[in-house]
Protein backbone atom coordinates (compact mmCIF):
# COMPACT_ATOMS: atom_id res chain seq x y z
CA UNK A 1 0.00 0.00 0.00
CA UNK A 2 2.86 2.52 0.78
CA UNK A 3 4.28 1.69 -2.73
CA UNK A 4 0.93 2.09 -4.66
CA UNK A 5 0.66 5.66 -2.61
CA UNK A 6 4.29 6.57 -3.80
CA UNK A 7 3.49 6.19 -7.04
CA UNK A 8 0.50 8.98 -6.66
CA UNK A 9 3.82 11.14 -4.98
CA UNK A 10 1.52 10.29 -1.69
CA UNK A 11 3.74 9.39 1.65
CA UNK A 12 2.20 7.06 3.45
CA UNK A 13 2.78 6.39 7.26
CA UNK A 14 0.57 3.34 8.73
CA UNK A 15 -0.03 3.17 12.18
CA UNK A 16 -1.58 -0.35 13.10
CA UNK A 17 -3.44 -0.31 16.16
CA UNK A 18 -5.08 -3.66 17.86
CA UNK A 19 -8.52 -4.03 17.03
CA UNK A 20 -10.28 -2.62 20.21
CA UNK A 21 -8.40 0.08 19.37
CA UNK A 22 -9.36 0.62 15.44
CA UNK A 23 -12.81 0.20 16.55
CA UNK A 24 -12.61 2.86 18.94
CA UNK A 25 -11.55 5.42 16.12
CA UNK A 26 -13.88 3.97 13.41
CA UNK A 27 -16.57 5.11 15.99
CA UNK A 28 -15.14 8.57 16.99
CA UNK A 29 -14.74 8.86 12.91
CA UNK A 30 -10.77 9.11 13.84
CA UNK A 31 -9.76 6.57 11.17
CA UNK A 32 -8.38 7.51 7.50
CA UNK A 33 -7.26 4.70 5.52
CA UNK A 34 -8.64 0.77 6.96
CA UNK A 35 -9.82 -2.70 5.27
CA UNK A 36 -12.34 -4.35 6.91
CA UNK A 37 -14.99 -6.96 5.65
CA UNK A 38 -18.69 -8.03 5.69
CA UNK A 39 -19.95 -11.81 5.48
CA UNK A 40 -23.71 -11.24 4.33
CA UNK A 41 -27.02 -12.57 6.51
CA UNK A 42 -28.67 -13.38 3.78
CA UNK A 43 -28.28 -13.84 -0.31
CA UNK A 44 -29.39 -10.12 -1.39
CA UNK A 45 -27.81 -7.18 -2.73
CA UNK A 46 -29.68 -4.92 0.28
CA UNK A 47 -27.14 -6.86 2.46
CA UNK A 48 -24.30 -5.09 1.30
CA UNK A 49 -25.96 -1.76 0.17
CA UNK A 50 -27.07 -0.94 3.69
CA UNK A 51 -22.87 -0.73 4.83
CA UNK A 52 -23.16 2.36 3.14
CA UNK A 53 -26.73 3.83 3.85
CA UNK A 54 -26.51 7.31 5.21
CA UNK A 55 -28.30 6.94 8.51
CA UNK A 56 -25.98 3.96 9.60
CA UNK A 57 -23.25 5.88 9.57
CA UNK A 58 -20.66 4.00 12.20
CA UNK A 59 -19.37 7.41 13.67
CA UNK A 60 -22.74 9.57 13.86
CA UNK A 61 -25.42 6.69 14.22
CA UNK A 62 -23.11 3.24 15.54
CA UNK A 63 -24.34 1.86 12.59
CA UNK A 64 -22.62 -0.21 9.91
CA UNK A 65 -21.82 2.23 7.65
CA UNK A 66 -17.94 2.48 8.73
CA UNK A 67 -17.14 4.90 5.79
CA UNK A 68 -19.59 7.85 7.22
CA UNK A 69 -20.46 7.67 3.54
CA UNK A 70 -23.66 10.26 3.21
CA UNK A 71 -25.59 10.64 -0.28
CA UNK A 72 -28.78 11.64 -0.44
CA UNK A 73 -30.32 10.04 -3.45
CA UNK A 74 -28.20 7.32 -2.36
CA UNK A 75 -30.23 6.77 0.90
CA UNK A 76 -33.68 7.70 -0.66
CA UNK A 77 -33.00 4.45 -3.19
CA UNK A 78 -31.79 2.21 0.22
CA UNK A 79 -35.10 3.36 1.32
CA UNK A 80 -37.15 2.10 -1.49
CA UNK A 81 -34.71 -0.83 -1.86
CA UNK A 82 -35.20 -2.07 1.92
CA UNK A 83 -39.33 -3.33 1.07
CA UNK A 84 -38.88 -4.44 -2.92
CA UNK A 85 -39.53 -7.98 -3.49
CA UNK A 86 -37.26 -9.23 -5.99
CA UNK A 87 -38.29 -8.39 -9.57
CA UNK A 88 -36.76 -6.42 -12.35
CA UNK A 89 -37.89 -3.35 -10.51
CA UNK A 90 -35.76 -4.14 -7.63
CA UNK A 91 -32.61 -4.68 -10.47
CA UNK A 92 -33.04 -1.70 -11.48
CA UNK A 93 -32.80 0.32 -7.94
CA UNK A 94 -29.54 -1.53 -7.19
CA UNK A 95 -28.20 -0.64 -10.32
CA UNK A 96 -28.60 2.34 -9.76
CA UNK A 97 -27.25 2.63 -6.32
CA UNK A 98 -24.19 0.84 -7.71
CA UNK A 99 -23.58 3.36 -10.12
CA UNK A 100 -23.95 6.22 -7.82
CA UNK A 101 -21.65 4.35 -5.44
CA UNK A 102 -19.15 3.61 -8.54
CA UNK A 103 -19.19 7.36 -9.07
CA UNK A 104 -18.51 8.27 -5.27
CA UNK A 105 -16.35 5.56 -4.76
CA UNK A 106 -16.49 5.68 -1.09
CA UNK A 107 -14.89 2.46 -0.89
CA UNK A 108 -11.86 1.03 -3.03
CA UNK A 109 -13.68 -1.80 -5.29
CA UNK A 110 -10.59 -4.52 -5.64
CA UNK A 111 -10.58 -7.66 -3.75
CA UNK A 112 -12.93 -10.63 -5.33
CA UNK A 113 -12.55 -13.72 -3.05
CA UNK A 114 -13.33 -16.99 -4.30
CA UNK A 115 -14.25 -20.06 -2.76
CA UNK A 116 -13.76 -23.76 -3.98
CA UNK A 117 -14.23 -26.76 -2.40
CA UNK A 118 -13.63 -30.90 -3.09
CA UNK A 119 -16.48 -32.98 -1.86
CA UNK A 120 -16.91 -36.93 -2.16
CA UNK A 121 -19.73 -38.37 -4.88
CA UNK A 122 -22.12 -39.20 -2.48
CA UNK A 123 -22.21 -35.30 -0.78
CA UNK A 124 -24.94 -33.22 -2.58
CA UNK A 125 -25.18 -30.05 -2.36
CA UNK A 126 -21.81 -29.23 -1.93
CA UNK A 127 -21.56 -25.58 -3.54
CA UNK A 128 -18.70 -23.68 -2.21
CA UNK A 129 -20.15 -19.91 -1.65
CA UNK A 130 -18.45 -16.81 -0.39
CA UNK A 131 -22.20 -16.13 0.49
CA UNK A 132 -23.65 -19.06 2.52
CA UNK A 133 -20.79 -20.26 5.05
CA UNK A 134 -22.72 -22.79 7.21
CA UNK A 135 -23.36 -25.36 4.52
CA UNK A 136 -23.28 -28.18 6.56
CA UNK A 137 -27.15 -27.64 6.80
CA UNK A 138 -28.02 -28.27 3.31
CA UNK A 139 -25.94 -31.02 2.53
CA UNK A 140 -27.49 -34.41 1.23
CA UNK A 141 -25.45 -37.52 1.82
CA UNK A 142 -26.30 -40.40 -0.74
CA UNK A 143 -25.79 -43.08 2.10
CA UNK A 144 -25.81 -46.48 -0.27
CA UNK A 145 -22.93 -45.13 -2.30
CA UNK A 146 -20.81 -44.02 0.66
CA UNK A 147 -21.28 -47.45 2.42
CA UNK A 148 -20.45 -49.39 -1.06
CA UNK A 149 -17.68 -46.81 -1.83
CA UNK A 150 -16.38 -47.55 1.72
CA UNK A 151 -16.38 -51.76 1.25
CA UNK A 152 -14.53 -50.74 -1.95
CA UNK A 153 -11.80 -48.56 -0.83
CA UNK A 154 -11.44 -50.27 2.41
CA UNK A 155 -10.54 -54.10 1.49
CA UNK A 156 -7.81 -55.36 3.35
CA UNK A 157 -4.47 -56.41 1.39
CA UNK A 158 -2.67 -59.23 2.94
CA UNK A 159 0.31 -59.16 0.77
CA UNK A 160 2.30 -56.55 3.16
CA UNK A 161 1.91 -58.94 5.49
CA UNK A 162 3.08 -61.82 3.65
CA UNK A 163 5.95 -59.33 2.61
CA UNK A 164 6.92 -58.82 6.03
CA UNK A 165 6.64 -62.41 7.31
CA UNK A 166 9.33 -63.41 4.66
CA UNK A 167 11.58 -60.80 5.27
CA UNK A 168 11.30 -61.59 9.26
CA UNK A 169 11.91 -65.15 8.05
CA UNK A 170 15.09 -64.11 5.90
CA UNK A 171 16.73 -61.96 8.60
CA UNK A 172 15.72 -64.89 11.13
CA UNK A 173 18.04 -67.44 8.54
CA UNK A 174 20.93 -65.52 8.18
CA UNK A 175 21.33 -64.53 12.19
CA UNK A 176 20.88 -68.33 12.40
CA UNK A 177 23.97 -69.04 9.96
CA UNK A 178 26.19 -65.84 11.55
CA UNK A 179 25.52 -68.11 14.96
CA UNK A 180 26.16 -71.02 13.67
CA UNK A 181 29.48 -69.74 11.43
CA UNK A 182 30.57 -68.55 15.49
CA UNK A 183 30.49 -71.42 16.96
CA UNK A 184 32.38 -74.01 14.51
CA UNK A 185 35.47 -71.19 14.60
CA UNK A 186 38.04 -72.71 16.75
CA UNK A 187 41.01 -70.62 19.11
CA UNK A 188 44.60 -70.16 17.19
CA UNK A 189 46.87 -73.46 17.68
CA UNK A 190 50.03 -72.80 19.80
CA UNK A 191 52.46 -70.71 17.59
CA UNK A 192 54.70 -68.03 18.49
CA UNK A 193 52.39 -65.57 19.64
CA UNK A 194 51.76 -67.83 22.57
CA UNK A 195 55.27 -68.91 22.50
CA UNK A 196 56.21 -65.27 23.26
CA UNK A 197 54.07 -64.54 26.05
CA UNK A 198 54.78 -67.81 28.35
CA UNK A 199 58.01 -65.95 27.68
CA UNK A 200 57.41 -62.37 29.07
CA UNK A 201 56.03 -64.30 32.14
Amino acid sequence: MTKQFAKLGIQLEIRATDYNQFQDKVRRGKHQLFTWGWLADYPDAENFLFLLYGPGAKSVHDGENAANYQNPEYDKLYSQLRFMDDGPAKQAVIDQMVRILQTDAPWSWGYFPYASGAYHRWVLNGKPSIMVRDQAQYYRLDTADRVRSLQDWNRPSYWPLALLAVCLLGMAAWAIRLFRARERLTALPDGPTAASTQGVR
